[in-house]
């Protein structure tokens, strides 16, 4: 018996000791491994691109498309010189015109594809996201009311509480992704010399017009990059008239596609947001007249405070739907000021190009244009005053919807 015991202490304390072993061995084992994939995954998985970088790459992306188009328009603007003003039998100035027109309406096409209204689209998608996370919370909520405390089978009171916890944490991180979004927008305003803070910013994703300022906004922001680009070609060009003519005509037609993008603005506000302003206030003013006479005709009390209460809701309608009107007005004002700029550019710039001045006369007055284009994004943007409270907010929201069908 005290052999057997033996044995089995001996045998135990092998086992101990051989445990122990196969511990360390494990543990040695999983730090070389942590250390050989920190080390792999290090050289597989770069560092994080900065902002300054994921922008410069996206304009090389951009100026390998546009340039072709660049090139395409200048070989137009050369024809166009030499075109009659009518013809039969070739084009004329105004055929060269229009063909000018669709190569800057493909070159806008090229700078806002990438990430013109991607701002937008993504706190749209966000706020969608929190919507449905709120409607779950308020069906946990309903459900929890009928709850067991304790349950193997069903969802208690305290799963409840976990799974709404869990919904508001996913909210938290939804609105703090929309701050960043906004933030990343403010920059690019600010690249631009705008400044704008996070209430405007709200007032300017609620506007009608909202995808026009920040496609303007993002096109002058890159045709400050693509001047950039036409000065380092202009001065490789070593003074090469012929070249400099081209690089200026490229110039050129950066300056009709800024007025291009200004026309199209007034256009849409003259021919699309105001007449459906005007047909939502004339609906407005149509309903409150005829709940004006239920009111009056109505002999119960609890009725017609109803009554009174759906006029004061189209009452407010019509107020805000006239100041979201007189906002788009005023807007369109600084775009014709703007435009005026444009367009005066535009002629200096089509006068000297026609007269082919000395090649480092025209590097100095691109060299400008910089400047010019900030001047005139300054101009253009919108007065954007904040909404004093949520109830405005949420009107401008719903006339922008009916304006938008």
């Amino acid at each position: 018996m005290k052999k057997l015991l033996l044995t089995t202490l001996l045998l135990s304390f092998s086992y101990g000791e051989w445990t122990d072993s196969l511990d360390k061995a494990y543990t040695v084992t999983k730090e070389k491994s942590q250390e050989v994939y920190n080390s792999a995954k290090k050289s597989i998985i770069p560092e994080p691109k900065t902002k300054e970088e994921i922008e410069e790459e996206q304009f090389r992306e951009t100026w390998d498309d546009v340039f072709s188009k660049y090139r395409e328009g200048t070989e137009l603007l050369e024809k166009r010189l030499s075109a009659p003003n009518s013809a039969w039998f070739r084009s004329s100035k105004g055929d060269y015109k229009e063909k000018i027109d669709e190569v800057i309406n493909d070159i806008l096409g090229v700078l806002t594809s990438q990430n013109l209204l991607e701002y937008k689209e993504e706190i749209h998608d966000k706020k969608e996201e929190i919507e449905e996370l709120k409607l779950k919370i308020l069906n946990y909520r309903e459900r929890k009311v009928g709850a067991p405390n304790e349950s193997m089978l069903y969802t208690t009171k305290e799963g409840f509480d976990r799974k709404i916890k869990d919904k508001k944490d996913e909210i938290a991180i939804l609105k703090n992704d929309i701050r960043i979004v906004k933030k990343s927008l403010e920059e690019s305003f600010l690249d631009t010399g705008i400044e704008l803070n996070s209430q405007q910013l709200d007032v300017l994703l609620s506007r009608v017009d909202g995808d026009d300022i920040i496609q303007m906004s993002v096109v002058m922001k890159v045709l400050n990059k693509i001047t950039d680009q036409i000065l380092v070609l202009m001065k490789e060009s070593g003074e090469e008239l012929s070249q400099a003519k081209r690089y200026y005509g490229m110039h050129l037609i950066s300056w009709q596609l800024v007025d291009y993008i200004q026309q199209k603005y007034i256009d849409k506000v003259n021919r699309e947001y105001i007449p459906k302003i005007d047909t939502i206030i004339q609906k407005t003013e149509r309903m409150m007249v005829k709940t004006s006479s239920l009111i009056d005709s109505e002999r119960e009390r609890e009725k017609r405070l109803i009554y009174e209460k759906n006029f004061s809701i189209q009452e407010e309608t019509k107020n805000v739907a006239t100041v979201y009107r007189k906002q788009l007005l005023e807007a369109n004002e600084e775009m014709k000021k703007a435009q005026m700029m444009t367009l005066s550019n535009i002629k200096l710039s089509q006068n000297i190009y026609n007269t082919v001045s000395l090649s480092s006369e025209l590097y100095n007055v691109i060299s400008q244009s910089q400047k010019m284009f900030n001047k005139i994004a300054k101009i253009q943007m919108p007065k954007i005053i904040p909404f004093e409270n949520l109830q405005i907010k949420k009107k401008y929201q719903e006339i922008t919807g009916e304006l938008l069908r």
